[in-house]
C-alpha cells in the first residue's frame, strides 16, 4: 500500500527535479540543497540551475519573514514564531540593534539563526534597500560557500574512490564536511556575537 505512494513520489521527483528543489528551499532550505549539489556534481543536475533555484527560493523565504517583520507587531511576532526562531530572536535581539546588518550577513551561515534575522530586520525597520543588498549577497556567500566546498569535497574523494568505489561514501562525506563546516563557523559567530 505504500510501495505505490512512494513510487509516484520518486516518479513526480524524477520528472520534475527543479521545481520539487524550489518548494523543498522555499519551506526547508538547505536540506535540499546539499543533495541536490550533490546530483549535479554527479552530473545528475545543472548546477547553473540549482544556484539560480536557490537565490530566488531563499530569497522570496527571506522576503516573506521580513515582510512579517515589518508588518506585525513585536507581541504578535513573539507568538507567530515559536520554538528554536523564538530562542534565535530572543538571542540575535540586542546582537541586531548594535550590527543589524553583519548579523544579517552572518545568519545564513550558522544554522537556526536566518528565520529569525529576517524577522528583527524587518521589526527594526531595517531600510528594504539595504536589507535587500546585505541579504543577497549572504545568500550569495553561502552558495559560493556550499559549492567550493563541495568542489573541494568531491576533488579529494575523488582519490579515496579509487580505493573505495563507494558512492554513498562520497555523499556522507561531503554532508559531513558541509555540517562541520556550518558547525565551525556558526561557533565562530556566536562567539562574536556574545560578546
Amino acid at each position: 500500500m505504500i510501495s505505490p505512494y512512494i513510487d509516484s513520489l520518486l516518479q513526480i521527483f524524477t520528472a520534475h527535479p527543479y521545481i520539487i528543489l524550489f518548494a523543498g528551499l522555499l519551506f526547508a532550505g538547505e536540506a535540499f540543497l546539499l543533495p541536490a549539489v550533490y546530483f549535479a556534481l554527479a552530473g545528475e543536475l545543472r548546477l547553473s540551475y540549482i544556484i539560480a533555484i536557490a537565490f530566488i527560493a531563499t530569497a522570496v523565504s527571506d522576503l516573506f519573514w521580513y515582510y512579517i517583520g515589518t508588518n506585525i507587531k513585536e507581541k504578535f511576532a513573539e507568538r507567530l514564531v515559536a520554538g528554536r526562531v523564538r530562542r534565535a530572536l530572543e538571542k540575535l535581539s540586542s546582537a541586531f540593534s548594535r550590527h543589524g546588518g553583519k548579523v544579517l550577513y552572518l545568519s545564513k551561515f550558522v544554522y537556526g539563526t536566518r528565520t529569525a534575522a529576517q524577522v528583527l530586520a524587518g521589526l527594526q525597520a531595517m531600510p528594504v534597500r539595504r536589507y535587500i543588498a546585505i541579504n543577497s549577497l549572504g545568500i550569495m556567500s553561502l552558495l559560493a560557500f556550499i559549492i567550493i566546498l563541495a568542489y573541494s569535497v568531491e576533488m579529494t574523494v575523488a582519490n579515496v574512490q579509487r580505493i573505495v568505489h563507494d558512492v554513498e561514501v562520497t555523499f556522507f562525506s561531503f554532508v559531513a564536511v558541509v555540517v562541520l563546516g556550518h558547525l565551525v563557523v556558526g561557533a565562530y559567530v556566536k562567539k562574536i556575537w556574545s560578546q
